[in-house]
């Protein structure tokens, strides 16, 4: 805009943002006011509306006014207002996907706006609909903050999932799944799932860098068991998967349900009010992924050249106890212990869906899910 031009319209500002007559009140003649203010800012290159005071609060009154309606996003976008966020933090945790969606981009672009998305995703009631909003959104502010949930092992697992989920709807994100596998710092009850995308990736070096890294457990004849996702929508005999993790399944070798069983293992009697159906199954598929505080595996080499493996279920000056898959505790005197080590295997045998097949394993979790609270 040449000068004589940027100086007629500032002065035009000037007028139209000057004390009228008008109530203070907002009314339609303000509002109209507002809007030219607006417009012909729009039309200025350069201007900072916040050099006037008077331009500066007409702008404002007109975002204000705007608020609920896709003009809003518009003018935030535009003019990027000190103290809009807690208006975005609002359409963020709202109804109006899109709307949500355009509130994560701009909070997003302000350090304010990060730390509002920080304590949304710290709060249990808000969490899980920020990530999956950060998941549509899926840039790389939006996959960051994705990244940090899905790396956290003490955020509950269907936060964890949806980050995962988020993360590979886009390249970008779909190559940090890959690098934070290769790390080692993807949470291990998310491998199955996060394995299950990106087997599914449009990019066959992807694909390729999953199966290495990601690998998907395979039936008794080598072929591939359906993705984790497709699994949980099975359904099963609840009295058949009963009768097999009593007996066949080995289950109640370790876990007690209902005064049933050995006390190796969690008690799983209200394990169906804790997980997800695809959190089961994974608990199962891969009992190493996510081993539950209290319950790692630990083993015990003796001057005699024994090894005790178990659940470390005390240690002091005299002695270790340690629990067997037998549910046996052996006591070893202290001076008898060579090594103790913490092994990253759990206690609970793999691929017992070898045993089981398909449909047993199917048939297990849901009897396991009918496990609940009870009252």
């Amino acid at each position: 805009m040449k000068l004589h031009a940027l100086i007629l319209t500032v002065g035009f500002l000037y007028l139209l943002t000057a004390p009228s007559s008008l109530p203070a009140a907002d009314n339609a003649a303000q509002a109209r006011r507002d809007a030219i203010v607006v417009r012909a800012i729009e039309r200025i290159d350069g201007y900072d509306y916040r050099s006037d005071p008077a331009v500066a609060e007409a702008v404002m009154r007109q975002i204000r006014r705007s608020e609920g309606t896709p003009e809003f996003m518009k003018l935030v976008k535009r003019f990027k207002p000190d103290g809009i966020e807690s208006q975005l933090t609002v359409a963020l945790v709202g109804d109006d996907r899109s709307a949500a969606v355009e509130s994560a981009e701009l909070l997003l672009e302000l350090d304010a706006g990060r730390r509002e998305i920080r304590n949304l995703l710290a709060s249990p009631d808000q969490a899980r609909g920020v990530i999956e909003t950060l998941g549509l959104l899926g840039n790389g502010r939006a996959n960051h903050f994705l990244s940090e949930v899905a790396t956290d092992a003490e955020r509950p697992y269907d936060q964890r999932r949806a980050a995962v989920a988020g993360l590979a709807r886009t390249k970008d994100g779909e190559k940090r799944l890959i690098d934070l596998a290769t790390e080692k710092t993807l949470v291990g009850d998310t491998v199955l799932i996060a394995g299950a995308l990106l087997a599914r990736s449009k990019d066959g070096g992807i694909r390729k860098a999953a199966a290495n890294v990601l690998p998907q457990p395979a039936q008794k004849d080598s072929q591939p068991l359906p993705p984790i996702d497709e699994l949980a929508k099975m359904t099963g005999d609840v009295a058949a998967g009963e009768k097999l993790f009593r007996g066949a399944g080995t289950c109640a070798n370790c876990h007690i349900v209902n005064d049933y069983g050995k006390d190796v293992g969690p008690n799983l009697s209200e394990i169906g009010t804790k997980l997800s159906r695809e959190a089961m199954l994974t608990a199962v598929l891969a009992p190493s992924a996510g081993i539950s505080h209290n319950y790692e595996n630990f083993s015990v080499l003796t001057e005699e050249g024994q090894v005790i493996t178990g659940l470390k279920i005390s240690q002091t000056d005299d002695e270790v106890v340690i629990r067997t898959a037998d549910a046996i505790n052996r006591k070893i005197p202290s001076e008898d212990v060579v090594t103790i080590k913490k092994s990253d295997k759990s206690i609970m045998p793999e691929n017992l869906h070898h045993i089981t097949g398909r449909q047993g394993l199917i048939d297990i979790v849901e009897y396991m899910m009918t496990l609940k609270k009870k009252g």
